[in-house]
């Protein structure tokens, strides 16, 4: 709480406690004129302002709450004021000026209380456009950050080709230049038949069996 807000409500404190002493000596004296009892005219003054106090605090809690003010304290307010203002008017002499001196009081009285217990309300947030005095074209445009390139499919490896039965014969002859067509075949891994099929006869020599007395025989042909 800053020095301006103390001194504020010590200066709304002091109006209000005039106020209510002048009121205090007009309800009272017009209570004892009324031929009440010294005690109730006493204290009668305070049933009245202080009435006044409690249905403006008693609203207040409700607007703080979110709440509609309650019925019972808006016709304590309304019925505080009037008794109030009826009884400063009725303690003046009968003319128009010492009517209105006497309202004084019970006026300020309830202005002081509402400077007390109310606060002001907020202001409205001014817009950012509002705020900063930027025309457009000072606005530097925002440039989006680049976007990253899409990756690349990774590129499947080709699968070896199964070579075919001729190639098969070709490298094996090639690794046997000497060989017989079943050790090409066995190399190829193909049958004689095949090796014999797509085997260079003029460059691998083709193996004869032959049988002497029982005996197996090898020849080899060019």
């Amino acid at each position: 709480m800053n020095l301006t807000t103390v001194t504020s409500r010590a200066a709304a404190a002091l109006v209000a406690a005039v106020a209510g002493f002048a009121s205090y000596r007009h309800i009272y004296d017009v209570a004892t004129d009324a031929g009440e009892h010294q005690g109730v005219a006493a204290v009668l003054p305070l049933a009245i302002d202080g009435l006044i106090l409690v249905a403006t605090l008693a609203m207040l809690d409700d607007k703080r709450q979110q709440r509609r003010p309650r019925l019972s304290a808006r016709v304590a307010l309304v019925f505080g004021i009037l008794a109030t203002l009826a009884a400063n008017v009725a303690s003046a002499n009968p003319t128009v000026t010492a009517r209105l001196v006497a309202a004084v009081p019970a006026v300020s009285f309830l202005l002081a209380v509402e400077v007390l217990a109310r606060s002001g309300k907020p202001l409205p947030v001014a817009p950012v456009a509002e705020l900063v005095d930027v025309t457009p074209e000072q606005v530097e445009p925002v440039t989006p950050p680049p976007a990253e390139p899409a990756a690349k499919p990774r590129a499947s490896r080709p699968r070896p080709r199964s070579l075919t039965s001729a190639e098969k014969v070709a490298r094996a002859a090639a690794k046997l230049p000497a060989g017989t067509v079943a050790q090409v075949a066995a190399k190829a891994g193909v049958s004689e038949s095949t090796a014999r099929r797509y085997l260079p006869s003029p460059t691998v020599p083709v193996a004869a069996e032959t049988r002497v007395n029982g005996t197996s025989l090898v020849e080899v042909t060019q």
